[in-house]
């Protein structure tokens, strides 16, 4: 080896533990200041003080009371926290409604939760074998998963870091609850509706529709529910016609109008399926349905062709506010997802298909439609 290849290489030894203890891309972050640069001694955390060394080169010792956070590019995070009356700086596992602490000590690890600016210490046993599930099942019981998988925590950090996360994405917190909101929706009526003084409605017509979305929990799990989504539909629509008789010069043309609206009043029960962040559910039961309002008339006007130009003959017109105003009985099925938007307010996207078999008073007039509603719930 050349001479001057020496020195190169003593400098490289020297500085090896430097680059080992040394964590680039980190920051540090005060009252008043945000720091980017370097962390050293992260090997051997010490939850007093932490070296931090400034783009510059310079090295300044932090204590918990001076930074209040800091971190590495990778992901990880420590955090400044009083714990038995004095601050230490914890690494933190997992953030959200509560988070997991880990602070190290040579070969000790121990686990805290932070909840409602609470810190509480898992300790892994405390007088009884499992102490930290008894703390986990007192501290987490407003999720319902938190029971059915107390038995899978392990006191290790992955085990224990993927449990908080489940209880942070639990979407039913508390319990279940009486949730009701606004609705709005779409639907498409495929019957053909019939009016004494107005036969011919199409077949196929879109309504839009306003109203609540109600739900009622039959039990303490989360999955069976009580549902009523009260409806009003509005529709309304008009066709014109005309035809000309070229030997006797007389042209008629028909209009029809019809303006209605219909309320619905179904009450279903609903499952939900609880174990994903975008809750499918099914629902069905029976429904109600009446007509509010019907506004509906037919006009037919004769005209004929007179000293050069159409002249009204014969005008008939026939005004049906009746029509339509019927009783319906039948059913009502759909299914849907929830999406939960924060611990309080959830959403839902559904599809419902209705059959009314039957007028109460007349026993005619089928009805059949598919309906898409959004609806946000509290």
């Amino acid at each position: 080896m050349s001479q001057s290849l020496k020195p190169i290489l003593a400098l490289l030894l020297l500085a090896l533990p430097y680059m080992l203890t040394a964590q680039k891309e980190a920051y540090l972050k005060t009252k008043d200041i945000l720091y980017y640069g370097a962390i050293h001694g992260l090997e051997k955390p010490n939850p007093n003080k932490v070296t931090f060394e400034f783009n510059n080169g310079n090295k300044k010792d932090f204590t918990p009371e001076e930074a209040l956070e800091f971190g590495l590019a990778d992901g990880r995070k420590w955090v400044s926290r009083e714990f038995q009356g004095k601050k230490q700086f914890f690494e933190e596992l997992e953030n959200g409604k509560v988070s997991l602490l880990l602070q190290e000590q040579g070969k000790s690890k121990s686990y805290l939760l932070e909840k409602d600016g609470e810190i509480i210490a898992l300790d892994e046993e405390n007088g009884s074998d499992n102490y930290y599930k008894d703390v986990l099942s007192t501290q987490l019981e407003d999720c319902y998963l938190t029971e059915k998988t107390i038995r899978l925590a392990k006191y290790k950090s992955a085990n224990l870091t993927y449990f908080i996360s489940q209880y942070n994405d639990c979407v039913h917190k508390p319990f279940p609850k009486f949730r009701v909101g606004p609705a709005v929706g779409v639907r498409m009526y495929q019957n053909v509706i019939e009016s004494k003084f107005f036969p011919n409605v199409p077949e196929e017509h879109i309504a839009p529709s306003i109203g609540a979305y109600i739900e009622l929990p039959l039990s303490y799990r989360p999955q069976i529910f009580l549902v009523t989504q009260l409806t009003v539909a509005h529709y309304s629509f008009s066709t014109q016609n005309q035809f000309s008789n070229i030997e006797t010069g007389i042209t008629s043309q028909n209009t029809h109008y019809l303006k209605h609206t219909d309320l619905d009043i179904p009450l279903m029960l609903k499952y939900r399926f609880p174990y994903y962040k975008i809750s499918p559910y099914i629902q069905a039961g029976p429904a109600f349905q009446m007509g509010l309002s019907t506004k509906a008339y037919s006009l037919t006007d004769r005209y004929q062709f007179l000293n050069g130009q159409n002249t009204l003959i014969e005008e008939n017109g026939y005004v049906d506010s009746g029509a339509l105003n019927n009783k319906y009985f039948g059913a009502m099925g759909g299914a849907g997802v929830e999406i939960p938007i924060n611990p309080y307010i959830t959403s839902v996207i559904g599809v419902n298909y209705s059959v009314y078999t039957a007028d109460v008073n007349t026993g005619s007039n089928k009805k059949t439609y598919p309906e898409f509603f959004v609806a946000i719930t509290f």
